[in-house]
Order: C-alpha cells, then structure tokens, then sequence
C-alpha cells in the first residue's frame, strides 16, 4: 500500500478528522490531504511528526505494516520513575533501568538485580501475562522459552510482569546475511516446538493461564470462524466494509474443512514472526510473546509467518515451505489457515476494536490469497 493510503487509513482508524490532525501539527488541512491524496509526501521531519502522534513505527510502515491506533489507545505512559517503583514492589534494589522498544501494547524495560538482566513489562492483559508464567513452567525445560519470574497488577488494574532478559538479537534486526546464516537453526528449533504432543482433555485451540483450551476439537476451533453464533460479520456493513471477501473466504473454509481434522494436538506458538523470535551464536535463544499459544496443528505456526509474508523471513519461510508443506493435504490445511488468521485479523480489528495492524494492508492481502492463493509460493490450490 502507499504512503498516502496508509496516512488516510490510519488517521481514520484511529478516529480522527483532517481538520484536528493537522491543527496538531500545525500544517493546513490541505497540506494534509495532499499527503493521503499522495499529491504531495511529507517530508522526513513531519513523516516523524506524524508516526509519534498517530503512534505507528516507522520501520513497520515502511515495510508495510503500521500500527494503526494512537498510542494513547495501545499503551501505558509511565515515566522512568513510576517504572522503577513498581519493579521495586519486586525487586527492592535494581540498576541500569533501560527503556526498551515494546510492541503494539505494552512499555517494556530492561534493568539489573544482583548481577542479573530482566525484562519488564507494563500494559496489556493480566489474563495474557498469566498464561505466559503458565507457559514457562510447563515448557521451559523443553524450549527456549523465557523465564517468567511474576505477574502483578497496579492499584488501578493495570498488569504489569518480570521476566528473566533473554541474550540475542531478534531476527528482525539482523543484517540479511545473518538471517540466512540462522534459517536452519530457526527451523529446528520450530521442528523441536512441533514435538511436544498435548493430551486431548487439555483442549484444542488457544488455551487460558490454566493450560486449558475450550475446543473438544481442532477442527472446531478451525471452522468457529464461520460459527455466526460467535463471529458475527454483520457489523462490517456499518463500517462500510465490503462483506464479499468475507463471504468468500469463510466459504473456501468450509469447502476445505475435511481436511484440517488431526490425531494428535501440538503446543503452537501463535504468533511466530521477526520480532518473537530471538536468537545468538547461530542458535535460537528464545520464542518470546507467546500469549496467543494454542493447542493444535503445528502448520497454524507456519500459516502465520506465511500470512505476514515478511520479506525479511523470505529465506526462512522457502525453507519452511519445502520441509512442511510437500504434498497437498499439508497445502490445503496452509490455505485454510492463512484465510483463518486473516478473518480473525479483521474481525478482532473492525469489530471488537482491539488493537492491531493496518487494516488496509490486512484487507489487500486477503484479497490477494483470494485472487492468488499462495501461488507466490510454491503452495498453489
């Protein structure tokens, strides 16, 4: 998508009007339209201006996925101070507090106590924290899963938790070199998470702080999506939503449901990408942010990275393709589950309002997975 059509999208997402954006930045209101209208860009000093008042990276944007709420809707505003305080209700003595680049919600630290690094983290869900303390009891002896030390929330309810720091890079910021240096170790170590089997009476799909997933089956969580009981779409046509796509993707769903029934369920991460995967020395150090993990097909891993279509993973995802996606029931299931992931994308953007991505850039690439399927692979359907 273009710069001028990302602008638009996101100043409207976020709810404003032309008028208070650009008395914000203290530019005309027709400056402003020029830019989404791409009749002019901005320059570097107000393309700046505007990624810190709408709240997006300018990194994601650039690549073709930009925040689309403000920052006052995605995350806490502590200061340095209230940050320290509050670690110190777990740590009373703590050094070399370090402000941290987050994600989509929550402020996020590093600092030091007798000698070690954590992470800190302010923003977000109890409920999502909670489930990653669970997650690192149970599977941190099996993978690189980082150590959750305590999950606590403010006075006012505002969750907050410590984890023990995790030494590496993510891939995100590797040169492109190392990236292709780190394809195999990266692909064992996925292949490693894919051997842990969960027994049936855990649950299927994504499961709660508990260890336990609501769905008696894979192929219910798989097909909920089409359960107008619990996703209902008819909220699309307020928004002035085009409901076609939807229409058609929940239909290439059902028509394929047959078969993403499995045997045996797997821990999946959920939301496997360049910024939740950490890695040092040639070896991957750690699967971090892992609160969308579920119970179930291991492919639902791979259809995410291939949904998002990094362009920095591309190297990753070739090798991906060839080791899991050889024959074509294995294709069929990764047709359906990148049409899931996007339905849900959207359904969770538009109608529950929570914070996400470009809706637009979602939009087009369901669109796109539509029109092409993922003939841009080698997983033509």
């Amino acid at each position: 998508m273009k710069i001028g059509k990302q602008l638009k999208a996101i100043r409207m997402n976020a709810g404003f009007t032309q008028e208070a954006v650009a008395e914000k930045l203290c530019v005309t209101r027709q400056a402003l339209s020029n830019w989404e209208q791409e009749k002019t860009i901005p320059d570097l000093y107000m393309f700046t201006q505007l990624a810190e008042f709408y709240g997006f990276s300018p990194d994601e944007f650039l690549l073709g996925k930009s925040y689309f709420k403000g920052a006052v809707y995605m995350k806490t505003n502590y200061s340095d101070a209230q940050v320290e305080k509050l670690i110190c209700s777990i740590f009373p003595s703590i050094t070399s507090l370090v402000s941290l680049s987050g994600g989509l919600i929550s402020q996020t630290y590093s600092f030091c106590n007798n000698g070690e690094k954590y992470i800190f983290q302010v923003g977000g869900k109890t409920e999502s924290y909670r489930k990653e303390l669970y997650i690192s009891k149970q599977y941190r002896d099996l993978l690189p899963i980082r150590e959750m030390v305590d999950v606590r929330e403010t006075s006012d309810g505002i969750a907050y938790c410590i984890s023990r720091y995790i030494e590496g890079n993510k891939l995100f910021d590797l040169k492109d070199s190392e990236r292709r240096e780190i394809v195999d170790p990266v692909l064992d170590a996925i292949t490693q998470m894919t051997r842990i089997s969960i027994a049936p009476e855990k649950g299927y799909g994504r499961f709660d702080a508990t260890g336990y997933a609501r769905y008696t089956s894979w192929t219910d969580f798989v097909s909920v999506i089409y359960n107008k009981n619990v996703y209902d779409w008819s909220g699309l046509v307020q928004k002035d939503f085009d409901y076609t796509a939807i229409r058609k993707a929940t239909d290439e769903i059902r028509e394929n449901i047959d078969c993403v029934s499995i045997d045996n369920a797997c821990f999946g991460h959920g939301d496997l990408g360049s910024y939740n995967i950490i890695v040092s020395d040639m070896r991957v150090t750690g699967f971090i942010d892992s609160h969308l993990a579920f119970y179930g097909d291991p492919l639902y891993d791979i259809a995410n990275l291939l949904f998002w279509d990094e362009a920095k993973l591309s190297e990753l995802v070739s090798a991906i393709e060839q080791f899991y996606l050889s024959d074509e029931k294995s294709k069929r299931k990764a047709y359906c589950y990148v049409l899931r992931i996007a339905l849900e994308e959207i359904y969770n953007m538009t109608i529950l309002n929570e914070v996400g991505y470009d809706i637009k850039w979602v939009w087009n690439r369901l669109e796109e997975l539509l029109n092409n399927g993922l003939c841009r692979t080698a997983l033509a359907v």
